[in-house]
């Protein structure tokens, strides 16, 4: 399906009802005043204010680029949803993660079946972005060294009855 320009435009004017109320919750869910979230965009606070206010029209463009500083989907956001996407931060966490279950498991025999692996590396990476969020302390995935080979043990447990 093809959308012009013009009418992605009049798409945002008229849908903007909910748009601007999404985008304002997901500035404010990030943490982000409306100042330094114009600064991140290049535009002025005022108007920054305007778009989350449903008072002034904004094209596609705009819209990536306020969806990427709020760390979204630009495309779920014309959906109605703002579901958001894995930052950079994120991103160099999970590699953390991954080095660390390699290196844990490179001496492992059997080699754990690759949906062990992944499971070991979400359910790590989700306790430990959890733990970095409520504690600020630094990301360090090797504190689950036990529960990795248990995790691991525990699979080829029920893989061999």
């Amino acid at each position: 399906m093809h959308i012009a320009h013009s009418d992605l435009r009049n798409l945002f004017r008229i849908g903007d009802l909910v748009l601007h109320d999404d985008l304002k919750r997901a500035r404010k869910e990030l943490g982000l005043s409306m100042v330094d979230a114009a600064k991140l965009l290049g535009i002025s606070q005022s108007q920054l204010s305007r778009i989350e206010a449903g008072k002034s029209s904004f094209n596609a463009h705009r819209l990536v680029e306020i969806a990427g500083v709020y760390g979204l989907s630009a495309s779920k956001l014309l959906d109605g949803a703002t579901v958001r996407t894995m930052s950079d931060t994120d991103l160099d966490r999970i590699g953390q993660v991954i080095e660390f279950v390699e290196s844990t498991l490179a001496n492992h025999a059997p080699r754990p079946s690759p949906q062990a692996i992944r499971n070991a590396v979400i359910t790590i990476f989700r306790h430990e972005t959890n733990a970095v969020h409520a504690t600020a302390k630094p990301f360090d995935p090797t504190s689950y060294r036990e529960i990795l080979l248990s995790m691991i043990g525990a699979q080829r447990t029920r893989g061999s009855d």
